[in-house]
């Protein structure tokens, strides 16, 4: 990570990120050494060609030899840096090796025990009931013991206000260091799994029991109604994009409510297909993806609560058929290049429509702000880049580590370095608004990066150069009976 808060992972080539900036460092040096045998190879060829009867070739051939063969010649150098790469492979090697152990083991550990407690549920509520008691227990304690001392005393008690404020401190402050840490993304393993060895019969271990368990959960909720697709009639026209951030910016447009001199007004369940036109005639598609809107389940909006569910487990939902319908009514061509865009859910559904569109489709990226893992990647020669923030909870509720690849860059914000106040609830870590602060400052803090050229590029393929327009369409999805009922719905729910 580099002093300023931000870490790039994944992408081709190599990154500044943890082991991966060693193993940098040893290309380096190994690219060095070769220059420097190079080197060594041309003073040689130099100081033979040098006239071996003239005083002056004599002197010149010396002065070579002298240079290929003394203590500081490049070829004695270049096998020092040789040595020195190899022994920082052996470094990265050992701890490579010391961290995937103990890593596999902790999460082993954890998928046993919360498995083995979700065959027997009666025990996991015993256990959680004892570890209750013995908080509250520990804490009426404290209560009883400071309410005595105020009664005896007729003195406020010296205890009790210091364990309040540090309980309400540690309330605010508890999701972002849980998140930091990776101890959320160890919680929702252990849920994951007792979930999921709740279900009939015996369940064999997994290291990936999240997307199982929601997908099981979402079988149990009741068939959600049918599903409405509405072209909405002259839509507010977003600005042109020019980089990821402003496309992120219209992403965040689509939680405004409310008309103002610098919001648009949206409704709920709308997402937003730009046409952009490129100076050349060429037309390019970027597709704009708010998240989560209700917590609800089988609520009207089908931003809700059953499609979280339904994305992590992997399991059929009716917003990746949502904007699959809006590309075709919209007439997006089959080799325009398309970039999918979203936030938390929306970065869900816009990576489960990567991997639904085959050849439909030419996508050529996809940009996701908060958003978990779901169990369908996006297929080769997508690019995706995910940015996220360490102190944010809900990128961790898949339960596994961030994926990376040679296609899947990861773009990392520590808030508490970066962020001034610092972000002290899920809220503030989640927001929107600071994807949009994250994705802006990145631009300049990590211009070059060799992590993010690759979407970089594929990016500029979509939004084109200057001069490139932009005409906005809008739809709404809906499961509003009255309105189903006015309109015979173009998409049913999946199943």
């Amino acid at each position: 990570m580099s002093g300023d808060g931000y870490r790039v992972l994944g992408g081709p080539g190599p990154t500044v990120a943890d082991l991966e900036e060693l193993a940098y460092t040893c290309r380096l040096l190994e690219g060095a050494a070769a220059r420097l045998d190079t080197a060594s190879w041309t003073l040689m060829r130099a100081a033979q060609a040098c006239d071996p009867l003239s005083p002056a070739g004599i002197e010149a051939r010396r002065a070579l030899t002298a240079v290929c063969d003394g203590s500081s010649s490049p070829w004695r150098a270049a096998d020092h840096l040789r040595e020195l790469a190899a022994a920082l492979r052996r470094t990265i090697e050992l701890y490579t090796e010391a961290e995937s152990f103990a890593n596999r083991a902790l999460r082993g550990g954890i998928v046993a025990v919360a498995s083995e407690l979700g065959e027997r549920p009666l025990v996991g509520v015993a256990v959680g009931a004892v570890g209750a008691g013995s908080a509250a227990h520990g804490a009426a304690w404290v209560v009883a013991g400071s309410a005595a001392h105020s009664w005896l005393t007729r003195r406020p008690g010296p205890v009790l206000p210091h364990v309040l404020r540090g309980f309400s401190r540690s309330g605010e402050t508890l999701v972002g260091r849980l998140a930091a840490d990776g101890r959320g993304e160890l919680a929702t393993l252990a849920f994951g799994s007792f979930v999921r060895s709740l279900a009939p019969g015996r369940q064999m271990p997994s290291t990936r029991p999240v997307p199982e368990a929601a997908g099981l959960l979402a079988r149990l909720l009741p068939p959600v109604g049918p599903t409405a697709l509405l072209v909405r009639t002259n839509p507010p026209q977003l600005p042109v994009p020019r980089n990821v951030a402003q496309v992120l910016d219209n992403v965040a447009s689509g939680y405004d409510r409310t008309p103002a001199p610098h919001t648009l007004a949206m409704p709920e369940g709308a997402i937003s297909v730009q046409e952009l036109t490129h100076p050349d005639g060429t037309r390019a598609w970027v597709i704009e993806i708010p998240g989560t809107e209700t917590w609800e389940f089988n609520a009207h909006n089908p931003m809700d609560g059953t499609t979280n569910l339904r994305l992590i487990g992997g399991v059929p939902d009716d917003m990746t058929d949502m904007v699959l319908e809006a590309m075709r009514l919209s007439r997006i061509g089959p080799d325009e290049p398309v970039m999918l865009a979203g936030h938390s859910q929306g970065g869900m559904a816009a990576m489960s429509v990567a991997a639904a569109v085959g050849g439909l489709y030419s996508v050529r990226a996809v940009v996701t702000a908060g958003t978990p893992d779901i169990p369908r990647g996006a297929p080769s020669g997508v690019q995706v880049r995910h940015y996220e923030h360490t102190g944010e909870l809900v990128p961790q509720l898949d339960g596994i580590a961030r994926q990376t690849s040679e296609q899947v860059t990861v773009v990392q914000r520590d808030l508490s370095v970066t962020g001034r106040p610092d972000a002290r609830s899920i809220d503030d870590a989640h927001a929107m608004r600071r994807y949009v602060e994250t994705a802006v400052q990145a631009e300049d803090e990590l211009a070059g990066s060799p992590g993010m050229r690759a979407f970089d590029a594929a990016a500029r393929d979509v939004l084109g150069p200057e001069g490139t327009t932009a005409v906005t369409r809008q739809f709404q999805v809906t499961r509003d009976p009255a309105v189903v009922a006015a309109q015979p719905p173009r998409l049913w729910p999946s199943s």
